[in-house]
């Protein structure tokens, strides 16, 4: 599947598997949500995106007081896309990459998650 148009730089990629897991570092903990995506032209080629759940204080837009104000705040758990999740090589994540099935890919994507941990904890990873 495909769209040309100058508009769409790139392929159609299709969600084939999510993973979550919990990581403490000394006082902090946070889930970590992990996506990886099928290029659904080319069975070969992956691409995928790694999110945190972070708590937010929020001022929603509405309902607001007789002065124009936020009549509330709230405090919510949403996913951020983490960009910084990389070992100490060339990460794969949030890069667009070949592997030869998606079982391969998942590997390479737990792999790449080894290497960060071990880089930012110096323990090994197995």
């Amino acid at each position: 599947m495909r769209i040309n148009h100058s508009a769409v730089t790139s392929p159609i990629f299709q969600l084939v598997r999510t993973l979550e897991l919990d990581i403490q570092f000394g006082e902090n903990g946070w889930t970590t949500r992990i996506e990886l995506f099928q290029d659904t032209a080319r069975e070969d080629r992956f691409r995928c995106h790694v999110w945190e759940l972070e708590m937010f204080r929020l001022t929603p837009t509405v309902p607001v007081d007789e002065n124009g104000h936020a009549a509330h705040v709230s405090d919510d758990m949403i996913m951020v896309e983490r960009s910084s999740v990389r070992g100490p090589d060339a990460s794969i994540m949030h890069k667009t990459f070949d592997a030869a099935s998606v079982e391969t890919a998942l590997e390479m994507v737990v792999e790449d998650l080894k290497k960060f941990l071990e880089h930012v904890t110096s323990e090994e990873a197995t």
